[in-house]
């Protein structure tokens, strides 16, 4: 699949991003670029629109959407983008292949939301020595966050191993002594938060580990196994089909643990829950940094009024109430707020440079209090989750917003 976008809500944010980016590094000065004319502007992608990763598919649907609105508002201080996004099928020889296309044929200004950790990690190498940025990409294994062995390389998602550290404490705090078990996948992603479970329960929990791989069909022994261990609460660090898999199976055994936990990347009510069963759901906690659709509290938000009002318009086919499809547009926001902020020096050096000068910056279906921020020796803009709870029609905040460092601080 290919989305050729002739791809704004106006929002408060956007003037955030620009104000705070112009006051670090002052004006720029003209020049084109790699994939940049006078009239567009040529953005490279890579998804899973097919494959075990399908459901993720959506992310880029809504990135070509986002672009399109901005396209007939016109544009990007007068350029419009054209989004350029190649089916990978979640396979990382794949994304090899189709990144090739993107920089070599395509000549693109840079890769922007690509899917996957294995994914991006296969072709992180190419696009650093080919000076190409790989921005937003969408995984926050741990390894994404390292600029001075990949500079051109920024993840946007809050680290998965600092997320599974905060599910570690709270169960450590609260069911000490529990009999815990972890569901993951066996690559990089699914490491990150076994690694980051175990660092946040320090010792206070038994812990039962298994994994999946990604080309499995079922999660049924898995479960099975938790069930006959005795496992009182449930770590699902699974990936989107795997976790609808794994909750559904439980409630089919009748093995019901005191609690569950969801991993934010699975943790969308109308792509993971709703086929699960959403009454298998109820009460299963996650950590997220991005408002969710479906909870009725964020009804008059006028961020969640402006996503709202841009599905129903340019993405009409799409899950208004899909955590999914509210991270991508936060996302895709964000991208053209750094275009923007780059005016007429759409050079890779300068659109990297502001990318890595965020501070402070409040951003568009952010969970309240989560800004981001960026340094060239800090390339993780989002150190802070917010707990949430399920309780059948969305996940509902609690809680304080909590701190979630790539490391752990003294």
């Amino acid at each position: 699949m290919r989305f050729h976008s002739m791809p704004y809500v106006v929002c408060r944010v956007g003037a955030a991003i620009l104000a705070a980016v112009v006051a670090a590094l002052g004006p720029a000065a003209a020049q084109n670029a790699h994939g940049v004319t006078d009239t567009e502007i040529r953005i490279g992608n890579t998804m899973a629109y097919t494959g075990p990763a399908a459901t993720w598919g959506t992310f880029g649907r809504t990135f070509a959407a986002y672009f399109e609105m901005i396209n007939r508002q016109g544009g990007v201080n007068g350029r419009m983008i054209r989004f350029i996004s190649y089916d990978d099928g979640y396979s990382a020889p794949r994304t090899l292949e189709r990144t090739r296309v993107l920089v070599e044929e395509d000549d693109v200004l840079l890769v922007f939301g690509a899917l996957g950790t294995a994914t991006n990690l296969a072709v992180r190498a190419y696009l650093n020595e080919s000076a190409v940025p790989q921005l937003f990409v969408m995984s926050g294994q741990s390894s994404f966050y390292d600029p001075s062995a990949f500079p051109w390389t920024l993840s946007f998602h809050p680290p998965y191993r600092a997320e599974a550290r905060l599910y570690g404490d709270y169960i450590g705090a609260n069911f000490a002594g529990a009999k815990i078990g972890i569901l993951y996948q066996d690559d990089a992603f699914g490491l990150d938060y076994l690694e980051g479970l175990r660092e946040g329960l320090a010792g206070r929990a038994e812990l039962v580990a298994l994994n999946y791989e990604i080309t499995d069909a079922t999660v049924d022994s898995q479960i099975a196994v938790f069930a006959a261990e005795g496992v009182q609460v449930f770590v699902n660090a699974a990936a989107t089909r795997f976790a609808t898999l794994a909750i559904q199976r439980a409630a089919e055994i009748g093995w019901r643990p005191q609690q569950q936990f969801l991993a934010h990347p699975s943790a969308s009510v109308g792509g993971v829950l709703r086929p699960a069963g959403v009454e298998n759901a109820i009460g299963l906690i996650s950590a997220v940094y991005v408002k969710d659709p479906a909870y009725a509290g964020f009804a008059g938000d006028p961020d969640m009024a402006a996503f709202l009002a841009f599905m129903a318009e340019y993405y009409p086919e799409g899950d208004p109430t899909g955590a999914f499809e509210a991270i991508a547009y936060a996302n895709a926001h964000d991208m053209v707020e750094i275009l923007r902020a780059a005016g007429d020096d759409l050079s890779r050096e300068n659109v990297l440079r502001i990318a890595t000068h965020l501070q402070g910056v409040e951003s568009a279906l952010r969970m309240p209090g989560i800004r981001l921020d960026t340094s060239p020796t800090d390339y993780a803009p989002i150190e802070q989750m917010q707990f949430v709870r399920f309780d059948g029609q969305g996940f509902v905040p609690f809680g304080p917003l909590l701190e979630a460092p790539l490391t752990p601080r003294p």
